[in-house]
């Protein structure tokens, strides 16, 4: 069957990423049915090419024979590589050894965190604990208000300054220099890190960041171990809790992260541990 490369490369490629990844990849189950195909003797799961059709789906791809194509072609390649790979000891060498054995170990563990995480799901009790505790500290914290953040992170303090001063003397664009000019990932937004509270960015922005008026810069770079920080308040608002509903999947999540955080210390305090 003919297919068309650029859409066997797009998808060559995600396939070869669920394939690589167990976190984009849920867990399949073994079936009777024959192998999608064979390289050489060996198997290729029809268990596994049917879930990575429906990863790639639930990822914008449409299941046409095309697509079913191109991720077969894709995982047949990858099984004659890996093959050739092994024929010739490349799975022998040091640096390979060194490599399979993090990447095995990262499976472990991300079996091990999955497995826990399924037999001690944190239950809705826990979360609207957990929110009421969180609404109760909110509540004593009087006039707490919410700012709308812009940032720019650069490398050096003579960077930041020049920068700084761009935004001050010459009226540049605050979005414009975000994205041309900071380390910071938020300069895939332009800069714009959204609403936050003071507890939520670093100590030394926060004191800063509180003092400011709406549409403000602050008047010198600030230093954080990620760089030199210029921080813009595009705007503040006094804060309103949000409701259970509105922040129930953020408060599991964060419970989630604690309990896995526990689970980690619990089982390397009970380890025999030399350094």
């Amino acid at each position: 069957m003919k297919v068309n490369n650029k859409f066997s490369r797009r998808v060559a490629t995600l396939t070869a990423l669920m394939v690589l990844s167990l976190g984009g990849l849920p867990a399949y189950a073994e079936s009777q049915l024959p192998p999608a195909a064979t390289v050489n003797g060996t198997a290729i799961s029809s268990a596994l090419f049917e879930q990575i059709i429906k990863t790639n789906v639930a990822h914008g791809a449409k299941d046409t024979p095309e697509m079913r194509q191109a991720i077969k072609n894709e995982m047949i390649a990858r099984e004659v590589l890996a093959q050739e790979s092994v024929r010739l000891g490349l799975d022998k060498k040091p640096q390979a050894q060194e490599q399979l054995a993090v990447l095995h170990q990262n499976l472990l563990v991300e079996l091990l965190l999955k497995d826990y995480a399924e037999k001690n799901p944190v239950s809705d009790a826990a979360v609207r604990t957990e929110y009421d505790r969180q609404v109760k500290v909110l509540s004593e914290q009087k006039d707490l208000q919410q700012y709308k953040v812009g940032l720019i992170v650069l490398n050096s303090e003579t960077e930041a300054r020049a920068v700084l001063a761009s935004l001050h003397k010459k009226g540049a664009s605050f979005e414009n220099l975000a994205r041309e000019k900071s380390i910071d990932a938020s300069k895939a937004a332009d800069g714009n890190l959204g609403w936050l509270l003071p507890n939520q960015v670093l100590p030394a922005i926060s004191t800063e960041m509180v003092k400011l008026t709406k549409g403000a810069l602050v008047a010198a770079p600030i230093q954080t171990p990620t760089g030199w920080n210029i921080v813009k308040v595009e705007d503040k608002r006094p804060y309103k809790i949000p409701t259970l509903e509105e922040s129930k999947n953020l408060v599991r999540q964060g419970l989630e992260q604690q309990q896995r955080a526990e689970y980690v210390h619990k089982l390397s305090e009970d380890a025999k541990i030399t350094q």
